[in-house]
Order: structure tokens, then sequence, then C-alpha cells
């Protein structure tokens, strides 16, 4: 009755202050310092009800019975009812705020999953037990969802559909990842590779078709193997359990070939070569135009004096016993007297030349000469920063096949210049795709570099 009173006049004085407003009564009327001291006298009187009349919160209790808790419902200072009930709740731990830590984490496991490690359950039944089970503390609403983020993303738990499984789940199984980081097409054709083991330490190799053991030759480097063979087979495993171990990946090189066109004066002459230059590659070609690929073409065995009538020469490399062969190429052969074709001005090219920046300015005016010319596009490229310290070296590898802008590029360059601060930016294009050749031959005019057409793809 004392709640219902004190409720009763707190409206009849709102009830006055809307009189005393609408009749436009002054600040300073004395009506109003009356209607403050009411106001106090009021309020002060209906908290202290409150308090008298609820003294006692009822919570589920763990039995599935109901269990009274003493309450005091203090209302000083910015103290509201709400925070006081929580941490009444709090104090008999029926309520949680604490639902990032491992505990919560392991009660929601126990009461919710089932104590059996790698159990799984359908997500909705347990959210429909945390919501009828009394022995399961109270939450913010978002708590389950976000302790199912957060332990899938620790991999604590695993999503599979609607269903979520608990850990701890069984060690992955050993396996080996291979990324190739960049070619050389200038000396003897070797691929640089970056192998990285996983779920295990060791990496052995053996090269051609030998099965690598782990008695096999370790591999040197994993940041940077030298492939200078056209077949390796790697073998990862567990140094302190090798039977742990992993599948045999093989690797095997891709066939290159350049070509490049003489004029002798009375003769034409071309050169091809072969990459990687490793036994085992031969180069077929034919000069009238057909399929290289079939028994009328020739061997090469040196630079190839074009016969006359010879318009086009046509050409392919091949390592039977691994079953590789190269890209076709074809050298236009001019007419005597007539100026020799490079370049179909038109058609689109690639540069295939490696392209090495070892210095930050460097790497940023290639960058902006590439947002400047939208067409042309970097591929199998390689960023690297380091700080000025060398305590941080943070890699970026990638071989997009549509290629990389230069609005691409600047910003893998600038998230890499953003977690290593100061220090060196160095970059590594594998080659450069131009929309025609006329806009590669402006492009070395620009920067000031040769043409060569043994660099130059336009199949």
């Amino acid at each position: 009755m004392k709640i219902l009173d004190a409720a009763r006049q707190s409206r009849a004085l709102v009830s006055i202050e809307d009189d005393l407003k609408s009749e436009n009564t002054q600040p300073d009327d004395p009506q109003w310092r009356a209607l403050d001291s009411l106001k106090d006298r009021i309020g002060l009187q209906f908290t202290s009800a409150l308090k008298e009349t609820f003294d006692q919160l009822v919570y589920p209790s763990v039995n599935s019975s109901l269990r009274a808790g003493s309450i005091d419902l203090a209302f000083a200072g910015n103290t509201s009812g709400e925070a006081t009930i929580k941490q009444t709740l709090k104090t008999v731990r029926k309520f949680t705020t604490e639902i990032s830590e491992d505990s919560f984490r392991t009660l929601a496991e126990v009461r919710l999953f089932g104590a059996i490690d790698g159990g799984v359950a359908l997500w909705s039944d347990v959210k429909r037990a945390a919501a009828t089970r009394t022995d399961w503390p109270l939450h913010k609403p978002s708590a389950l969802e976000d302790l199912k983020a957060e332990a899938i993303q620790r991999d604590r738990w695993r999503s599979e559909g609607n269903y979520v499984r608990k850990g701890p789940f069984p060690a992955p199984t050993p396996s080996i990842e291979i990324r190739e980081l960049s070619r050389d097409d200038d000396g003897d054709g070797r691929t640089y590779l970056q192998l990285v083991p996983l779920h295990c330490d060791s990496i052995v190799f053996e090269s051609g078709e030998s099965e690598p053991t782990t008695a096999s030759s370790p591999v040197p480097s994993t940041a940077k193997f030298e492939a200078k063979g056209l077949q390796y087979k790697f073998f990862a495993f567990d140094s302190k359990n090798p039977e742990r171990h992993s599948e045999v990946k093989t690797w095997t090189a891709t066939l290159r070939l350049k070509k490049q066109l003489h004029d002798c004066g009375d003769h034409f002459k071309v050169e091809l070569l072969a990459f990687p230059r490793a036994n085992g590659v031969s180069i077929h070609y034919t000069t009238d135009g057909s399929s290289p690929i079939g028994t009328n073409a020739a061997v090469y065995d040196g630079a190839i004096r074009v016969p006359e009538g010879c318009r086009k020469l046509c050409a392919v490399a091949q390592a039977p016993a691994y079953s590789l062969t190269s890209q076709g190429i074809v050298q236009d052969i001019p007419k005597r007297g007539e100026e020799a074709r490079t370049i179909d001005a038109t058609w689109p090219a690639r540069w295939q030349k490696v392209c090495k920046l070892d210095d930050s300015g460097a790497v940023w005016d290639l960058i902006t000469r590439l947002e400047q010319n939208p067409g042309v596009l970097a591929y199998d490229v390689e960023l690297s920063a380091k700080s000025s310290n060398g305590e941080q070296i943070v890699d970026y590898s990638g071989s997009l096949a549509n290629g990389y802008g230069g609005a691409e590029l600047k910003m893998v360059a600038g998230k890499l210049q953003d977690i290593v601060k100061d220090g060196t930016l160095r970059m590594e294009i594998g080659n450069l795709g131009f929309p025609t050749g006329q806009a590669l031959i402006d492009w070395l005019n620009v920067v000031q570099e040769p043409f060569n057409l043994s660099y130059v793809s336009q199949d």
C-alpha cells in the first residue's frame, strides 16, 4: 500500500507541475519551491517503500525449484535497480559477465554438450538447453553466439553445418605446401620454391623419379629451395615421431622456350633456348608452318639457318621422361629486303623479363607507373618488407591469374609497411602484361630499357 500511495502522490505532483507550466508561473514563485520540496519528500518515501517491500529476489535454483535471496535495493548515487539485481544474481553465481574466459566455455561444454571429448551437438539444442536448464547462469543475450565465434576462431570448437563439435581434435596429418617464388630466365632457368611443412618439422627430397624416405637429403632451405632439375619429390615428417608423415608430393618444372632472330645479311638465323637447362629436355621445330609435335619435326642442336622461302618457324620444348611440353612458339621470318617485323603493335604482349626492385623508392615508382597505366598488369609478384633493425620481415607472394594492377599492388605494399613501420620494401615481378605491343614499346621507352625480342611473348 505504501508503494501505491507514494506512486499516486508522485502522479499528483506531475499534474501540479503541468498546471504551473500552463499558467506560466514565474520561476521565482514560491509554488515551485514548495513543489520541489514535495518531490524530494515523496521520492524518498517511494524508494523507502520499495526497499521495505522488495527485500527478496527469487530465481531458479539448481534443483529446478525457486530460491529466494536477500536484496538491498539501494538508489543512492548512480546505482540503478537493474545493476543491484545483476550484482545480487552474480553473488549467488546465477549471473555472469565473464563470457570470454575459458571457464565459461568449459561450463558450456559440460552442461550443454555433455562431458564426452569430441562431442557434437545441434547448436539450436545448445541454446535451448541454456534457456531452460536451471543450473545454467544468466548472461547477456549474445553471450552464446559470442562464445561460439571465439571458440571456433581458436579451434576449440568446429562448425559442421547446424552442428558444433567440441575438441580436442585429432592431430592433423602432416603435409607440405609448395609455392613457386620466381623463375630465372637468364641463367640455368632454375625455379625458386618455398616449402612449408605443415604439422611437422622436417622435409627431405629426391630429384627425378626416386621416392624420398626419412633418410633422403634434407631440404637445405625451406624459404628458398633452388630447383634446377625437372622434377623433385618431397616428403615431410615429424622428427620426434617419424610415423607421423606426409604423402610424397611431386613438383615438376614448367618448360619455357625463348627465341631470337638474327639477320646475317644473306640469310636469317634463329636461336632457341629451353628453360630449365636440364638433361632430358629437347627442342623440336619445323620450318613449313606445321606443328612441331610430330614425326616431321627436326631436333634442335644449334642455331638454325632458315631455309629460303620459310616464313614461319614453329618450335616446342619437351621432356618425355616427365611428360612435359612447353607452350609452342612461332617465329615469323620476313622476306629478304623487307624490314623484319619484331613485334605486332596491335596484339597483347608479355614482357617476360624478371624485374627486381631492391629499395622502397623504386617499388613505389613502379606502383605509381602501373596506376597511371591501367592496362598494364604485373604477374608472379613477390613483395618483402624488412624493418631497419632486421627484426621484422613480412613477405607476400601472389600469382593471380588476372594479374596485379597498380591499385592492388598499392594496397598490398601499404599493408606490409603498416606492419613493418620503418625499413625497406622490395619487390620482384616475374613478367608484365601489356594490352598491345605498342604499349610495351612505349613503356620501355619511358623507363629507358632496351627492347629485346627474346623477352617478348605474343602467343
